[in-house]
């Protein structure tokens, strides 16, 4: 592990890491596609985020520059969770329209992004480290957002179809619904969070 990596593992350590947790992270810590494959698994998601935020995970610089072979799409993720065929992705710094074929996404430090879920589609979204997205849902759509620190959702279009069960993990985060969304079955649900 190098300085930045094996910093946020020493916090990490010292603020009760799972030993578990610490096996895992030892057998992966000198494979990039093992690590980010663990930050992916929907367990880790929650620490790598709320780290990140507070300063003492990695850094935006440290991914893009570590990670870039492995984030905004470049290669597939896959099985973080044990669950086969699921299918993962880093999103950092991006603002872009993307359509998203993931099962699993984690937005982190990304502005003014546009998400269209395909129809059909129930994936988990994770939003962190003051990302701004705004989610696009045609057709039956049933995805669970997971909403973290200031970061804010605006879902801008959803069809009556659509479900939407979100999860907010601050009280900094907001949820907003543009002209378009008529959607009468979104739920919002206030959480602990538990590190």
């Amino acid at each position: 592990m190098n300085g930045e990596l094996f910093k946020y593992y020493k916090a990490a350590l010292v603020n009760g890491l799972c030993g578990e947790y610490k096996g895992y992270w030892q057998a992966a810590s000198d494979d990039k596609l093992k690590l980010i494959t663990l930050a992916m698994a929907q367990q880790s998601i929650p620490h790598v985020a709320t780290y990140a935020y507070n300063g003492l995970g990695l850094t935006k610089q440290y991914i893009e520059t570590e990670f870039k072979d492995y984030i905004n799409e470049k290669t597939p993720i896959l099985d973080a969770d044990d669950v086969e065929g699921y299918t993962y992705a880093l999103y950092i710094a991006e603002n872009r329209f993307i359509k998203p074929s993931v099962d699993v996404s984690h937005f982190m430090w990304c502005d003014n992004i546009t998400v269209e879920l395909k129809t059909c589609k129930c994936p988990f979204l994770y939003v962190s480290n003051k990302s701004n997205i705004k989610l696009v849902l045609d057709g039956f759509n049933a995805p669970k957002i997971y909403l973290f620190d200031e970061s804010n959702v605006t879902i801008d279009d959803a069809d009556e179809t659509c479900s939407v069960t979100i999860y907010k993990y601050s009280d900094k985060c907001n949820v907003k619904y543009g002209k378009y969304c008529i959607s009468k079955r979104i739920q919002e649900h206030q959480k602990k969070l538990r590190l």
